[in-house]
């Protein structure tokens, strides 16, 4: 098991990280402004391409992202610090209520919407499965020690994927039951928490690099 935790709480941590930072709570307007004229069969089919696809991706990125390191001379405690970084700036996005600009193009609305085009891109990538969720499925990764470990962190993958899904198909209801304001309210704080694990993240790397200069034993 990973050093400090219990079962339960490295899944609670892996699950917790992946889906606060896919976000599919602040992606229900724009998914719904997508789909408000499509079918129930239309959605389904686009959520189910889309699940897929993240699934696929992240999946990739957790399992090889170790050998990807490798061939490029990274080490774990750098891309700790650069993806610690980067989660904070989305944090700090989400703590604006805003979709951060590292997931989402605002050109991409003012073109016109066809769901058998969106599935993959930009609903798959990189709305859900984005720079960030891909980041943390990596450093997760490199976390585990033991199969169990891996196969947590594939699990929280795929519940966080499902439930995100699932959360975009009731778009309709959720948008109309919290409203804009509910939603933002959400999504500031779920940014707070996001914040919090990337400090986290953050100074594990930056320790990891005093160290391995010989500043500290």
């Amino acid at each position: 098991m990973a050093v400090g935790y219990s079962f339960f709480s490295f899944f609670i941590y892996s699950f917790t990280s992946i889906f606060i930072i896919m976000n599919p709570i602040g992606l229900v307007p724009l998914f719904y402004i997508w789909t408000s004229e499509s079918e129930k069969t239309e959605k389904i089919e686009l959520l189910r391409k889309s699940a897929i696809a993240v699934m696929l991706t992240l999946l990739t990125f957790a399992l090889f992202g170790g050998s990807i390191f490798k061939f490029f001379g990274i080490t774990l405690d750098s891309f700790k610090v650069a993806g610690g970084i980067l989660m904070l700036k989305i944090a700090w996005d989400m703590l604006h209520a805003q979709v951060s600009k590292t997931r989402h193009n605002l050109k991409d609305d003012e073109e016109p919407i066809s769901l058998e085009d969106i599935a993959v891109v930009p609903m798959a990538i990189p709305l859900l499965a984005g720079p960030g969720t891909i980041t943390t499925s990596i450093i997760l990764m490199e976390h585990s020690i033991t199969t169990y470990d891996t196969l947590i962190i594939m699990f929280s993958i795929i519940l966080a994927t499902l439930i995100s899904v699932v959360i975009l198909y009731l778009s309709d209801n959720i948008a109309r039951i919290l409203r804009v304001s509910g939603i933002k309210a959400i999504v500031r704080i779920m940014g707070l928490i996001l914040a919090a694990i990337s400090i986290e993240i953050i100074s594990s790397g930056v320790f990891g690099l005093i160290k391995s200069a010989g500043l500290m034993y």
